[in-house]
């Protein structure tokens, strides 16, 4: 491609490619400066025309020219790499149906149920989102929720190329606040629920909001939304800003797509679903009211896009395990163990709201840590919440980055009623000890980092075996035990 293509009235110069990171340029890229939250690419603009790039897109008026590379000045470098991602790529996201699904919490296990159920129907579909990057018989870990331009369209032609012909993305306030998203041609945006969270990037529940609502802001006239109608912090507020058709879903409110006479198991869920006067008897193997919602707006979502309600009922009484997301863990035990990605006061509500439903004569206990430089607020409330339902909770290190995890514990610990919790720095051995400790008829819960294999300390990042795999050899180890 051309650079002229992309910047109409610059040379006719050979562009082999696009880049934000000075230390990944090739020869023949363009140069984007992007001012990040903690670096600023206009201080490494002469390390990547030295490494050949050819074109620099840049912001600052006293910027150094050095060498033989254009330099093409714009007022906002961050919409100008959006556009030309999308150009360099083809614009990948014309091509295939694109659902964008944001929210505080049920991100993953929407975009999942709409990849899983669009599959199984003989609609190749990728997923882009927290657990991972894939389509078809590929998967790769995702280096963000919601990654840079850049990625996000690369990405896009790569499931394209491979035949895909829809994508379920989760979409981050991150992402939607940075512009990361701006080019995406999305179809559908769907909105899970607001709710505390992010408050150290954002300051403000309004711009938390406000950062969500770009996302239906920019929809585009004949796309769709999908609303929670039981959310009441968001729901007339999307439905003001959207500026394309809107549908609503919901349980205990009217909607268009609602679901009535609900039957929750640990095993499953069985409902009624009422999509705007037709009725249809739903068998689920998802669990908790929370996910119920989740299901129902995936539902939805494909329903406006042209999949019949009748197409996708076989398919969602086995709903592909969303790891690490409501993930029981069962090596036939007699207590309930569940794993959960739950890291906010929300989210802490609706799991234990649950673990109240089937817990029956047993009780509850729960591991969980926060994570470092990130929200310190949340971290007493965590331990309210996780005290108001638990007998025993035990808290653990979770990403304490450079703060000490012994302090980031006792923040916890200050909103636990005393007897009730300990400390074990250690995750695993906190794991351990949680089910080693349990008795019949209770419930464990295993929150905060889902199937994540990594944790970041001070260093960085390292390998970490995932809640879910943590569980399992616990759990192995305990049953091993009970037959000597």
């Amino acid at each position: 491609m051309l650079l002229s293509e992309i910047f109409p009235g610059q040379p006719e110069t050979e562009i082999t490619g696009i880049c934000m990171d000075s230390r990944k340029v090739r020869i023949g890229n363009i140069f984007f400066c992007i001012k990040g939250l903690e670096a600023d690419g206009h201080a490494y603009a002469e390390a990547a025309v030295k490494a050949g790039a050819v074109a620099v897109v840049y912001s600052e008026p006293d910027l150094k020219v050095t060498g033989s590379a254009v330099y093409i000045m714009t007022d906002d470098v961050g919409r100008e790499l959006n556009r030309a991602a999308d150009i360099f790529y083809g614009h990948p996201s014309k091509g295939m149906t694109v659902f964008g699904v944001t929210g505080t919490n049920g991100k993953s296990t929407t975009t999942s149920v709409i990849s899983d159920i669009w599959n199984r129907t003989g609609r190749p579909c990728g997923y882009m989102g927290t657990i991972s990057v894939r389509y078809g018989d590929y998967s790769r870990k995702p280096s963000l929720t919601t990654p840079d331009a850049i990625e996000i369209h690369s990405t896009l032609k790569e499931m394209k190329d491979h035949g895909m012909q829809g994508v379920a993305m989760e979409v981050s306030s991150h992402g939607l606040a940075l512009g990361r998203v701006d080019t995406v041609d999305f179809d559908v945006a769907a909105f899970t629920n607001l709710t505390y969270d992010h408050l150290d990037f954002h300051k403000t529940m309004e711009n938390y909001f406000e950062a969500k609502k770009l996302l239906f802001r920019h929809m585009k006239k004949d796309g769709v939304a999908v609303i929670n109608a039981d959310d009441e912090a968001s729901y007339e507020g999307l439905k003001e800003c959207c500026s394309c058709r809107a549908v609503s879903y919901g349980i205990d409110n009217e909607a268009d797509y609602r679901a009535e006479n609900l039957e929750i198991s640990s095993k499953g869920t069985r409902f009624i679903l009422n999509v705007k006067g037709t009725k249809y008897d739903v068998s689920t193997n998802l669990v908790a009211k929370y996910n119920i919602h989740n299901l129902l707006g995936a539902i939805a979502a494909m329903h406006e896009t042209g999949m019949s309600i009748e197409e996708m009922l076989p398919y969602l009484g086995d709903i592909r395990q969303v790891d690490g997301r409501m993930e029981i863990i069962d090596g036939g035990q007699d207590f309930n163990l569940i794993v959960d990605y739950a890291h906010t006061p929300d989210g802490f509500d609706k799991i234990f709201e649950y673990a109240e439903s089937i817990k029956g004569n047993g009780s509850i206990s729960a591991v969980f840590g926060c994570a470092g430089k990130r929200d310190k607020v949340k971290r007493k409330i965590l331990g309210e919440i996780a005290s108001g339902h638990c007998e025993r909770i035990y808290v653990t290190e979770e990403d304490p980055r450079t703060e000490s995890a012994e302090e980031i514990g006792a923040e916890i610990m200050s909103g636990i009623e005393e007897g009730k919790g300990v400390f074990i720095k250690d995750r695993f051995m906190a794991i351990e000890k949680a089910v080693k400790d349990a008795n019949a008829g209770d419930c464990v819960l295993i929150l905060g980092k889902g199937d994540e294999e990594y944790m970041y300390y001070g260093t960085g990042r390292v390998p970490w075996m995932g809640d879910n795999e943590a569980a399992r050899q616990a759990l192995k180890e305990r049953m091993y035990e009970c037959r000597l």
